[in-house]
């Protein structure tokens, strides 16, 4: 059976953008320690500045490789996470159903656990979003306490002194 021959492409965002290339380098880089994948060429771009973000930088790694099989590959974008990928060959795959059956299940497997996570995150933001409004809420009834307070010390201090000049007139 011949191997399947792909090219991955893998970004990555942040800063400063020194990082951003140094981590996405170390990221692609464990692609070197799988003994199953067979690296042909791997090559990282210097970090570019984001147009939309004043501060970040946005770096490219282009991986060609070799697996043994369509189903490794598979396995590999789930762990590496490319945002493209082009297959060079062979041209045709084919898949035994045990094989589409356990990619499928994998897809399956993940997919419910991102799933599950943005669920999660969804409720810590709610859960933080309260949180800042009650918060919001006592900064402000404080500050309106404050206010009160300083009114009132106003008053008493127009009240005295309004009552020292009545006082004096006399």
């Amino acid at each position: 059976m011949e191997k399947v021959s792909a090219i991955m492409i893998v970004e990555m965002a942040g800063r400063p953008a020194e990082h951003v290339k140094n981590v996405l380098s170390e990221h692609v880089g464990q692609m070197k320690n799988i003994k199953d994948v067979e690296i042909i060429r791997m090559s990282v771009s210097e970090p570019k500045k984001l147009e939309a973000e004043q501060e970040a930088y946005t770096c490219f790694a282009e991986i060609e490789l070799k697996v043994e099989t369509f189903l490794r590959l598979t396995e590999l974008i789930f762990d590496f996470m490319p945002s493209s990928v082009e297959v060079m060959n062979p041209s045709t795959i084919r898949m035994e159903s045990f094989d589409a059956t356990s990619f499928l299940n994998n897809l399956a497997g993940r997919l419910h656990r991102y799933d599950e996570i943005a669920k999660i995150a969804q409720i810590r933001m709610g859960q933080m979003a309260a949180q800042l409004q009650a918060f919001q809420q006592q900064m402000m009834q404080k500050d309106a306490g404050k206010k009160a307070v300083i009114k009132n010390k106003e008053k008493k201090s127009t009240k005295t002194k309004s009552s020292k000049k009545a006082k004096k007139k006399k």
